[in-house]
């Protein structure tokens, strides 16, 4: 729903909610939907809102002052099912308090008396939105029934009294059974990966289905799949006790017929939706054409001239799992109405975020880099993932070899491999899941330290097993085992890790957690956020970390888009945590606020080292201590999102198989 306003609030840390309840005396806020705005647009997702005999209470500012709304509309995808103004909207309205205002030329213009004006729309609203939204869903489904109904009483009538033999019945029956399972199945699919996986890119699912996944937790999925698997097999049942019935009053015919199209027309539906919602046609286009990014900006770290200081800082490099700064609150340059993550708000604003004053900002993903393992690429080295060539049969599907990921590539690793870096990775999850295990080995070395080895080393039982294989308090233990052990080596060292709690669906909510809030997943993400300020306080207390640059980085943005519709953050200009903590002598951000994407923190890591890069690249990345801009800065998001999902010479021949 966007309601339009007459004026400008941009500059402004904005908040409306929109309220539904039964009762128009009683709103809480377990019942409302939490959305901050910029400018002169307020979006509201509504897909989750109960509308059906429900009133809607709209708090459209947080704060004391004047406003005016010019029309409300209600859209269905990108149609505008519902557009009211003027008269039409007043009549609408039901009441409003603690507000003055009057109507001139259609225009409701208002003064909040303070920071909590309320307008209650009446029940006749929300009736109407329910129409417009029940028959853009449930229609397309009536057409096909009823069409899948009548060619089945027309066959049945034409073919009443013809027998078939029992055999071919149960053929006739079980294929067309297969049909339905399959229409049900994808359906169902679609439905969840639409309200739960809405921002997440088509190249994203192409990916893991090109890559091994074993180790992949599906514990957050288990009401999903039981709720699947129990529909589908009552459907089939039922369509079988009915044609077993009408087999017997011989007019089984029609019915098998009947049952093969309504299978066709939902594997239709779901087809189709699913390829208009992922832009599964754009995403193909794009990959059959060619860009040359590479050629014209990749810098290559073997040829880039690196110069390092004389005594080499250390690096400790967090990956946060889904972490970005919609958690924060709107005055702290986030999305939210509460700050779910104060601590690395504090940490980020202390430090240096890449910002020009005292909120947020932080990194935007790239196509190719929005899940785990081209995150950790895109960070690393420079370079996305692209799906089209990463995870075939020719290359990298069965990741045997220690260097078969991006072997092209120069990362960070090995970059510190050759300057005499120690190097770990800690995971609590399987190494192998995506590649993960053959990258960082085969760039760099680096010593993988996983959920397996975890065992192997006794660390945790043989059979222990939790999320995607033990919660982030054992990995922060286990970092400050093995964080301890490379700095006693008296070299200089380079430890990774990455953080799992707070993954899609929900998180993993573990016994230090508390439950202040009433999401699990804000839960777990002030949790994270907790854990983390204690970690990097033991590290701030340690004899190394003088010499030690520490980056705390979102791989990604969370892809648990219902959990963000919630809270209203659909419209919010989302980027990743990023936070660089105790960078050499000399390097501060003179340049503001930058526009930067997850393939600029290689080149910046490093520079954060004290390395001096001659010209500023690295990968497709720029050193943000620089005034180079950045490709986002100069060409755009949109424009370097398209880019990366075509085909590239370069990268194939230079990159991917070198």
């Amino acid at each position: 729903m966007n309601i339009y306003l007459g004026e400008s609030h941009a500059g402004k840390n904005n908040i409306a909610q929109l309220f539904y309840s039964e009762d128009a005396k009683k709103f809480t806020s377990a019942q409302s939907v939490t959305q901050s705005f910029a400018d002169d647009v307020i979006s509201i997702p509504i897909q989750e809102v109960e509308l059906k005999d429900t009133y809607l209470r709209l708090d459209p500012f947080n704060q004391k002052g004047n406003f005016s709304i010019v029309k409300m509309e209600v859209l269905y995808g990108e149609d505008v099912v519902l557009s009211l103004q003027g008269k039409e909207l007043k009549k609408q309205i039901q009441k409003m308090k603690k507000i003055s205002k009057r109507w001139e030329e259609g225009v409701l213009y208002c003064e909040a008396k303070n920071s909590n004006p309320r307008i209650i729309m009446k029940q006749s609203f929300s009736r109407l939105v329910y129409q417009k939204y029940l028959v853009r869903d449930v229609a397309p489904y009536i057409g096909i029934i009823l069409l899948c109904i009548v060619l089945g009483i027309v066959e049945v009538r034409c073919l009443k009294g013809a027998t078939m033999k029992k055999g071919a019945f149960v053929a006739m029956s079980t294929i067309v059974s297969a049909v339905l399972v399959l229409g049900i199945v994808i359906l169902y699919a679609f439905q969840y990966f639409e309200s739960h996986l809405g921002q997440v890119p088509f190249s994203h699912l192409m990916y893991h289905l090109h890559t091994p996944l074993g180790g992949t937790d599906v514990s957050s999925y288990t009401d999903v799949i039981i709720i699947g698997v129990v529909l589908t097999l009552l459907c089939v049942a039922l369509y079988l006790v009915v044609g077993v019935i009408l087999k017997k009053r011989e007019m089984q015919f029609g019915y098998l017929l009947w049952g093969s199209l309504l299978g066709l027309s939902l594997i239709l539906i779901g087809g189709i939706r699913a390829v208009l919602h992922f832009d599964i046609i754009e995403y193909y286009e794009y990959t059959k054409a060619s860009t040359t990014l590479y050629e014209d900006y990749y810098g290559d770290g073997r040829k880039v001239e690196l110069t390092f200081p004389e005594e080499k800082r250390n690096l400790i490099y967090i990956f946060l799992e889904s972490m970005e700064i919609t958690f924060a609150d709107v005055e702290s340059g986030g999305a939210m109405a509460e700050n779910y993550m104060p601590e690395l708000t504090r940490l980020a604003l202390d430090n240096n975020c890449f910002t020009d004053g005292n909120v947020l900002n932080g990194a935007y993903h790239v196509n190719g880099a929005t899940y785990t393992m081209g995150a950790m690429a895109a960070h690393t080295c420079g370079v996305p993932i692209n799906t089209e060539l990463i995870g075939t049969d020719t290359v990298n599907s069965t990741f045997e070899s220690e260097n078969n990921y991006l072997p092209g590539v120069w990362s960070i690793g090995d970059v510190l491999a050759e300057q005499g870096y120690n190097q770990e990775l800690l995971i609590g999850s399987v190494g192998d899941f995506a590649g993960r295990s053959s990258y960082f080995r085969g760039h760099g070395g680096y010593m993988v330290e996983d959920y397996k080895e975890a065992i192997t080393k006794e660390r945790i039982p043989a059979d222990y097993k939790v999320w995607w294989g033990y919660e982030d308090k054992k990995l922060f233990d286990f970092a400050k085992e093995d964080i301890t052990k490379l700095a006693a080596k008296g070299q200089p060292f380079n430890f990774t890790m990455l953080t799992a709690d707070t993954h899609f669906t929900d998180g993993y909510l573990c016994e230090c957690c508390g439950g202040e809030y009433d999401e699990q997943y804000s839960n777990v993400i002030a949790c994270s956020s907790k854990q983390v300020m204690e970690f990097i306080g033991w590290i701030q207390e340690q004899d190394f970390y003088e010499n030690t640059t520490i980056v705390l980085a979102g791989d990604h943005l969370t892809m648990d888009s219902a959990y963000i519709n919630n809270q209203g953050a659909a419209a919010f200009d989302r980027r990743m945590y990023f936070n660089v903590i105790n960078a050499a002598e000399g390097k501060v951000n003179h340049n503001g606020k930058r526009t930067y994407t997850s393939l600029d923190l290689y080149p910046t890591t490093l520079s954060s080292l004290g390395v001096s890069i001659e010209g500023d690249r690295l990968g497709l990345g720029v050193d943000l201590y620089s005034d180079t801009p950045t490709l986002a800065e100069q060409y755009g998001l949109e424009y370097l999102n398209m880019e990366l999902q075509k085909n590239s010479e370069y990268y194939t021949k230079e990159l991917l198989y070198k």
